[in-house]
């Protein structure tokens, strides 16, 4: 429906990553998240062609740790151990996701900080090697019996399954060869070095055990589908009850993996894991960009920024873990945490400084994610707001119709405020610049999303005049399930909030995150189960979530040929 400006797909996720936050005129559909799938559409939309016939889990794509997987699986692996967080490389974003294994191409900085990492993590456990050695510090009297021990339970949690007797050979000899030429403290962080620079620590590998009959399917095994549920809902590493749970075979039913689901999600790391998606789905890190016209807006602060940003974090934790916990919650929802310079942006009772407290903002001016400050001000320029950013946002993340992009010989630069004869409020300035013939096919769609925010300036604050003139926020929804007009985003979101086709959107996104890789038509049976039971749970988010566990395109990957 938003193809019409080119031709053909597009909506590359980060297409304008250079210019976002600069304060920038770069308005267009260009702004539009990043897809793999190389066109506006969602090539998972249709009907499925038969899903009675063979199981066709889709690709299986040799997947890598991100970086924030890396930093708490490191974490998890020395507990009781203080440890740096760890630069590595975050590989493109594809849909807003960091874990698209199409895009993790290694690097030779990322090897070089794979290399940095290894050695600074073993560097900062060993200033307090009580807290993991099952010996003293120098190896005790038995340095070598305590270095093959601690090695095979390193190497089987880092691994996320028992070593193989060709991998305990080469790191126990390894560690014997050092202890010979140097001392066990030597030995030890040079083997354990050696073991966070392997493959088996930096990669996902599945290999499936017993294939699926009638189809090119297996059954992943025990410890891989422990892997896979411990990084989709902790992102991090199996504990020892998930690894017991896989060698014991519990796993391999439905009803096991449920059940660790289960307890994985009452996990505090479950809350962590889940706010991090959001954090990648809604591009919270964008807050972090927001650079507004001092002149303009005397009271932003670099604190409020920061407020803005955690925000975000809280209000998705709360709403998901505390609160009602449902997709339609986070748009609907007034409460919230404030301290007190978002107090003071949002007009309610500040709370003691340093502190945050729970309040209920005005339902007349705000409701869910999308009128939260940190969303408004991430979409916007450093003087007004943009209507575009915030329409091609709406558009791609929660309805999965990202806009393609716009033709080269576009000017997509509104018209300058203050020019003779140009129009005084923000809208009527892009109404002029999206009327023009080239632009009117995509943006009378974006712009009937992005109009609606016009109650919120560049900094997410309420206001109901623009320039002195007062704020026209009606807006239209466009061949979507929800069609027709609405009256600011208040009622945007409430309308997005009963949308099929959002909630459709929503377990298309959680699918991929879990998988790791972008949907293709093989999905499309997987997704129409799951989508059934996403509107059969209400839009329950924890009830989607097994659903994706226990499905079997998470059970299962496509064998070789």
């Amino acid at each position: 429906m938003v193809l019409g400006c080119s031709g053909g797909g597009g909506g590359n996720d980060d297409a304008t990553a250079a210019t976002e936050g600069t304060g920038v005129a770069t308005d267009a559909a260009t702004t539009a998240p990043t897809t793999s799938e190389g066109t506006g559409e969602d090539p998972t939309e249709g009907e499925p062609a038969d899903c009675e016939g063979p199981l066709d889990p889709g690709p299986a794509p040799l997947r890598r740790l991100t970086h924030s997987q890396y930093n708490n699986t490191v974490r998890d692996l020395f507990p009781g151990v203080t440890l740096p967080l760890q630069t590595i490389a975050v590989d493109p974003k594809v849909n807003g996701f960091e874990n698209n294994a199409d895009v993790q191409t290694p690097s030779a900085l990322l090897i070089e900080q794979y290399q940095r990492a290894a050695l600074e993590v073993t560097k900062a456990a060993w200033a307090s090697p009580e807290a993991f050695l099952p010996c003293a510090a120098d190896g005790g009297g038995e340095p070598q019996q305590c270095g093959h021990t601690f090695l095979l339970d390193l190497g089987a949690r880092a691994f996320r399954r028992p070593l193989t007797a060709d991998e305990e050979a080469a790191f126990l000899g390894f560690f014997d060869q050092q202890l010979a030429e140097t001392n066990f403290t030597v030995a030890l962080q040079l083997t354990v070095q050696a073991v966070l620079q392997s493959p088996a620590f930096l990669y996902f590998l599945e290999f499936g055990g017993e294939p699926i009959e009638g189809g090119e399917a297996v059954a992943l095994t025990g410890h891989e589908l422990a892997a896979r549920l411990s990084y989709f809902l902790w992102d991090s590493m199996p504990d020892a009850q998930l690894l017991a749970a896989a060698t014991a075979g519990d796993l391999d039913t439905v009803e096991g993996l449920a059940a660790e689901a289960l307890r994985m999600l009452d996990d505090g790391k479950a809350r962590g894991a889940l706010v991090n998606f959001h954090r990648q789905w809604f591009d919270f890190d964008g807050v972090a960009l927001i650079n507004p016209d001092p002149a303009t807006y005397p009271t932003y602060t670099p604190e409020l920024r920061t407020a803005m940003r955690a925000e975000l974090d809280r209000f998705v934790e709360s709403t998901l873990f505390d609160g009602p916990g449902t997709f339609a919650s986070l748009l609907t929802s007034t409460a919230t945490d404030v301290e007190a310079t978002l107090a003071a942006l949002y007009g309610v009772d500040a709370p003691p400084p340093g502190e945050w407290a729970p309040v209920s903002l005005d339902p007349g001016e705000r409701s869910g994610i999308l009128t939260r400050a940190g969303f408004l001000a991430r979409t916007a320029h450093a003087v007004h707001p943009s209507p575009v950013k915030r329409g091609v946002f709406v558009l791609a993340r929660l309805l999965c119709v990202p806009p393609a992009p716009p033709p080269a010989n576009v000017n997509t630069n509104p018209p300058d405020e203050g020019e003779p004869g140009q129009p005084k409020t923000n809208r009527e300035r892009y109404a002029k610049h999206t009327a023009q013939a080239d632009c009117a096919s995509c943006h009378v769609t974006i712009d009937g999303v992005g109009f609606g925010f016009e109650n919120y300036d560049a900094l997410g604050r309420w206001r109901d005049l623009d320039n002195g003139e007062p704020v026209d926020a009606s807006g239209a929804l466009i061949g979507t399930d929800v069609d027709g007009s609405f009256d600011g985003a208040i009622e945007l979101s409430q309308k997005l909030a009963t949308s099929t086709q959002a909630h459709d959107c929503v377990v298309s996104q959680v699918y991929r995150y879990a998988l790791g890789r972008g949907t293709t038509a093989a999905d499309l049976c997987s997704l129409g189960d799951l989508r059934a039971q996403f509107a059969e749970a209400s839009g329950d988010v924890h009830a989607l979530l097994l659903a994706v566990v226990t499905s079997d395109a998470f059970r299962t990957r496509k064998g070789a040929p």
